[in-house]
């Protein structure tokens, strides 16, 4: 990655160089914008103890925005020539012609100041990718020595986002970041051990500790007992439930729009809707939406430039505040853009510490295969998997079958007892969660999983 990004014009060079291109073709627009989203990654593929891909991506995309009173148009291409961005911006002229007009419209924003993030890390994009193999190497070796397939990837990216306007606006971010995700398994997916680390800094990565985890809990992972299916009390592993909070602030039924958002709120389209001031989960929970958390990722900015800042969402198990974007707040008067941070009141705890106060329960190292199947409650069903272990008086005595549960989210963040502290999760969603591990009363479960 390190070789091809230095021989590149710089985003903002050639941001400048495509919008003089647009305002040269928008003929008749009163304003201009045009966003470019530049991403570029490097991922190694392995699976079956065999490094089986290294795959090199880079994807950008303009977007340009007209306006004209209050008509507004909007176009995209992913191609940075003269001819195709002059064909985007004739369709959106052809398109501003005929637009309504929007009685929520608001002009362009004007030069903006932000708050400095610094999320670009060198090492990161410079990091030799016999380095990175390596990681992926000892990975393998270690499955082999231990008679177990190793598969994951290990991949690493480069962010970019610049947005001008005929305003006077330019919004610049660029942020690194990458994970490694680790499989280890010993019976083709009957014996499996799972683990994760995200980074921004490559060096924050400890490659051991990945391959160790997953090689452990593999080995834990034989002979699974069946427990009959019921509520109990369980410890998650901070990495192993990013795609159930992905649901925390999306609603699937309404179109997977922003549930802390105002307009959704106000709607009634948020299973938030008529509840602020209300206790919605437990005393010790605090969501905040917090761009300038040190281990948030992304811009401080919203899609149009609009400055992010920080938000006590719940405090106390109590719905405080929402966020949303300038038109929201111009039409609501209330608003903010969502980095959200889960965490809660007091100190924490290790997942370690965690198993070890448990007198009775669960160990959860996975969840998937979620789904919505009530937005009031945020009630949601999924699976265990890659490790889901019986623990008693603080020990872990041995694995378990998989099983399938049906869990309300705001039951669950009412019955959280103790919290570590939050972890980037894997960022799959294209959301930004920061989520802790937590040790929580009654877990529904219902059923024993077959795979």
């Amino acid at each position: 990655m390190s070789q091809s990004l230095q021989k590149q014009i710089p985003l903002t060079e050639r941001g400048h160089r495509v919008f003089d291109m647009v305002r040269k073709f928008a003929r008749g627009a009163e304003e201009i914008e045009i966003s470019l989203i530049s991403t570029t990654g490097e991922y190694l593929r392995f699976g079956n103890n065999e490094l089986g891909q290294s795959q090199s991506t880079k994807n950008r995309t303009l977007s340009v925005r007209l306006s004209s009173g209050k008509k507004q148009a909007r176009t995209t291409t992913g191609r940075l020539e003269e001819s195709f961005i002059k064909k985007a911006v004739e369709k959106a002229v052809s398109q501003l012609k005929t637009s309504p007009e929007d009685p929520d419209y608001l002009p362009m924003l004007g030069q903006q100041s932000y708050q400095t993030v610094s999320r670009y890390h060198t090492r990161t994009v410079e990091e030799s990718a016999e380095t990175k193999a390596g990681y992926v190497g000892r990975a393998i070796e270690l499955a082999r020595d231990n008679k177990l397939l190793a598969s994951g990837v290990l991949g690493t990216s480069v962010d970019e986002g610049l947005i001008l306007n005929t305003a006077g606006l330019e919004s610049h971010y660029r942020g690194t970041g990458g994970y490694f995700s680790l499989t280890m398994d010993a019976d083709n997916g009957n014996q499996t051990g799972y683990a994760l680390s995200t980074f921004a800094d490559i060096s924050e990565l400890d490659a051991p500790k990945v391959s160790e985890t997953a090689l452990e809990r593999a080995k834990l992972n034989k002979a699974q007992m069946e427990v009959q299916p019921g509520k109990f009390d369980v410890v998650i592993d901070p990495h192993a439930w990013s795609e159930m909070l992905f649901f925390f602030i999306v609603s699937a039924s309404a179109g997977y729009s922003a549930d802390f958002g105002t307009r959704q709120y106000k709607e009634g389209r948020s299973y938030l809707s008529g509840r602020i001031g209300e206790k919605i989960m437990g005393e010790n929970v605090i969501l905040e939406d917090d761009v300038y958390h040190p281990l948030q990722m992304g811009p401080p900015f919203d899609g149009e430039g609009y400055p992010k800042s920080k938000l006590t969402l719940v405090e106390n198990g109590e719905l405080r505040s929402l966020a949303s974007s300038r038109i929201s707040a111009h039409r609501y008067q209330d608003a903010k853009p969502t980095d959200l941070v889960i965490r809660g009141k007091g100190p924490t705890k290790t997942t370690e510490d965690l198993v070890g106060e448990l007198d009775k329960g669960l160990l959860l190292t996975r969840l998937w295969y979620i789904r919505e199947v009530e937005p009031r409650t945020k009630t949601l069903t999924g699976m265990t998997r890659d490790g889901t272990f019986l623990v008693e008086n603080g020990e872990v005595r041995r694995p378990v079958k998989n099983l399938r549960f049906n869990q309300s989210l705001l039951e669950l963040f009412s019955n959280i007892e103790k919290f570590t502290e939050p972890v980037r999760n894997t960022s799959f969603t294209g959301t930004a969660v920061l989520e802790p591990g937590v040790l929580a009363k009654d877990f529904n479960f219902t059923s024993v999983s077959p795979f």
